[in-house]
């Protein structure tokens, strides 16, 4: 699992680092990078499976990958955005 994690914490923060300056809510570039991260897995393991010679995957499996990782998703919509307004509101205060 280790190796498919690091491949989608990397493409999280390059959605991230990529969404920075677009005109979205904060919510949606949290989204969004979440989205290409899961995607970017997902891909992944169906690689590593068939260049290893596995013809099959259960779909069952990549789904339970996105199940497990739902409440930590869910605390990222809700605690994201709050730390974003934060941060901003103290880059605001120092100027």
């Amino acid at each position: 699992m280790l190796p498919f994690m690091m491949i989608e914490l990397c493409i999280y923060g390059l959605a991230a680092g990529l969404l920075r300056n677009v005109k979205l809510p904060t919510i949606g570039k949290v989204v969004a990078a979440q989205v290409a991260g899961r995607a970017v897995r997902a891909v992944a393991i169906l690689l590593t499976v068939y260049a290893f010679g596995n013809g099959q995957i259960a779909v069952s499996t990549i789904w339970m990958s996105i199940a497990t990782g739902l409440f930590g998703l869910a605390l990222q919509w809700a605690l994201l955005p709050l730390i974003v307004y934060r941060v901003e509101n103290l880059k605001k205060n120092e100027k």
